[in-house]
């Protein structure tokens, strides 16, 4: 027997093939197993454990056919199983299907809020204001739920001449209104009372309305102040004190204006002196009062104070300082140096302004 039979017949004992089946399929020849078993690269083996007292468990081994038939059969089954994923995963048009079961949608609703309506404001037709004392005007608007402001007096006896808006426009209720009003200039002197024993009678310059272009030597208006022995010092000093003062109510009602106030300028002589017929009247820096630096303002706030000084024949020149400095008065005024203005001065200054009133 040559050693191709004896090969034959070992894998034949090995692997006998059932008595019921008739084989259809050729064995394989010695040589060509051989030549596959060549071609198959080997498989290694890790190296056996020895453990002691333990018998190492018999395994059996497969060889030729046997290894290539499992083999086969093993990525038969793979394949199978991987066609049949395939299979699960698509559906019959091509469409992939989901792997997660689909949920319901979920819907959200927002919480409900109660918003509260916006109130529509109220219209109101502004009335005409025109000629009514500025104590009507304002018990009218208050009526229609308006508000008043006026501009430049503020006394209940000034008469409206302008207002803003116009009468019949439509504005919302509680609109503020400006309206002009303006005193009527009767500038009526009150009756002067007697004078105590104790006091002296003195008279006061003031503008008669707010409307001149340039000052006037003023109305008079008189004043009780008391007894000082009737020395011209005295007098002075109290003409200046009763000015910055300032006007009465009653006074204010008539059309009289002033720059002067009890509550700003009240006190704010420093002192007075009269030198050989030269006045020098000290003041604080409160002295300067709202609009008295512009050119119209300080025009009739110095024409104010001059007049109120050149009407006692003692006085012959006058020169006014802030804390001691005149060179400060004047400075307030966009000036330099010290101002001493003479009683001929102020003729001629007064001689230019009716000139210029009567153009």
């Amino acid at each position: 027997m040559n050693d191709t039979d004896r090969i034959y017949r070992l894998f034949t004992e090995a692997d006998p093939a059932p008595e019921s089946v008739v084989s259809t399929i050729e064995r394989p020849t010695a040589d060509v197993f051989l030549l596959d078993l060549e071609r198959t690269p080997m498989l290694t083996r890790e190296p056996k454990i020895q453990v002691a007292d333990q018998a190492a468990p018999r395994t059996r081994r497969l060889r030729g056919p046997a290894v290539a038939l499992t083999s086969f059969a093993a990525a038969a089954i793979v394949g199978a199983a991987v066609v049949g994923v395939a299979a699960w995963l698509s559906s019959g048009d091509g469409q992939t299907v989901a792997t997660q079961p689909t949920l319901p949608p979920v819907t959200t609703q927002a919480p409900t809020t109660t918003v509260a309506p916006t109130p529509v404001p109220t219209l109101v037709t502004v009335p005409d204001f025109d000629g009514m004392t500025l104590a009507e005007a304002r018990s009218l608007a208050a009526t229609l739920g308006l508000e008043l402001e006026a501009i430049p007096e503020a006394v209940d006896e000034a008469i409206v001449v302008a207002q803003d808006p116009a009468p019949g426009t439509q504005v919302d209720e509680g609109t503020m209104l400006a309206v002009d009003a303006r005193v009527t200039p009767t500038c009526t002197p009150t009756v002067p009372a007697d004078p105590g024993p104790n006091q002296a009678e003195i008279f006061l310059l003031f503008e008669c309305g707010a409307d001149g272009l340039y000052p006037t030597v003023g109305i008079p208006l008189h004043r009780l102040v008391p007894r000082g022995g009737g020395e011209a010092i005295d007098r002075i000093e109290w003409t200046l004190r009763s000015l910055l003062s300032g006007l009465s109510p009653e006074e204010k009602a008539a059309g009289f204006t002033s720059f002067f106030g009890f509550t700003t300028t009240g006190d704010t002589l420093n002192s007075v002196t009269l030198t050989d017929g030269h006045v020098v009247a000290d003041f604080d820096e409160t002295i300067y009062v709202n609009n008295a630096s512009t050119s119209t303002g300080g025009l009739f706030f110095n024409a104010e104070l001059r007049a109120n000084l050149f009407q006692h024949p003692e006085v012959d020149s006058v020169e006014f300082r802030v804390n001691g400095d005149c060179e400060a008065w004047s400075a307030f005024f966009q000036s330099d140096g010290c101002w001493i203005i003479t009683r001929a001065d102020w003729e001629q200054q007064l001689a230019e302004w009716d000139e210029l009133r009567a153009q």
